[in-house]
């Protein structure tokens, strides 16, 4: 099991060495958005919960719709047909509705962008056809990071991709986003990333889950409180369920 993550060997394992390859290989880099191993962590989200997304979504963006498409011109992902729409992958989706729960609270314009567990790019990529940033900041385990930066080298974005060990921290980040992947690290991971960079937010955006309460990862009841010194904070249901993930939102006091 890795030190950062709490996902099992034999998921973990596969879904890195993918990243490693569609990093290395033309080949592999066409598509590896399909590939079962990269799916079962990412590039999973199902057509009925795209839907959701969609009817979710509350900026307009129908005048970018073709822009936001091209996250979906890059590693073949599983696409679907949705009203309104068209052709286009559920994952794209839910990167347009982060991005719009992000525009929606804290506007479009920000100098300075972190991103715990960037993946391969992709919410970057649709929030830049949206979000002003000076530079955009991929925290990710090294094999991601390869990934990431073969996958934004495509388009003329100010981005980094680095480990987490290779980032010292001076001034605050404008706005730290984390689509789950802090919810899934280790409890000591989690309260390094909280002091290291969420406190060091002005703002953040997090997806949080509850899945590995088991192996003592922090809650999101407990996120909020610890936050709750530095900054006021509210979150949410995702899709107004109760027991879905959390939508978090954080300003600095």
């Amino acid at each position: 099991m890795s030190d950062t993550w709490t996902l099992q060997d034999e998921a973990a394992s596969p879904y890195l060495q993918i990243c490693k390859i569609a990093a290395q290989s033309s080949d592999a880099f066409n598509t590896f958005k399909s590939h079962g191993a990269y799916r079962h962590v990412l590039e999973h989200v199902a057509m009925e919960e795209g839907q959701q997304y969609l009817d979710e979504i509350k900026i307009d963006f129908m005048d970018k719709l073709d822009e936001v498409k091209v996250n979906d011109s890059l590693g073949s992902p599983v696409t679907y047909e949705y009203d309104k729409v068209g052709t286009i992958s559920a994952t794209t989706l839910r990167y347009l509705k982060n991005t719009s729960d992000i525009v929606t609270k804290f506007g479009t314009s920000f100098d300075s962008i972190v991103e715990i567990g960037g993946g391969y790019g992709g919410l970057c990529k649709v929030m830049s056809s949206f979000v002003d940033f000076e530079n955009y900041l991929l925290v990710d385990l090294e094999e991601c990071n390869l990934l990431s930066r073969k996958y934004l080298s495509y388009f003329d974005l100010p981005t980094m991709s680095y480990r987490s060990e290779e980032i010292v921290v001076e001034d605050n980040f404008d706005l730290l986003i984390s689509n789950y992947a802090f919810s899934e690290c280790h409890k000591e991971v989690q309260l390094d990333y909280i002091e290291r960079f969420v406190k060091k937010s002005d703002k953040f955006y997090m997806m949080h889950n509850n899945f590995h309460l088991e192996m003592g990862t922090i809650p999101h009841q407990e996120f909020v409180e610890i936050m709750s010194d530095t900054h006021d904070v509210e979150w949410h249901d995702d899709h107004g369920v109760e027991d879905a993930p959390k939508i978090i939102y954080g300003t600095i006091k």
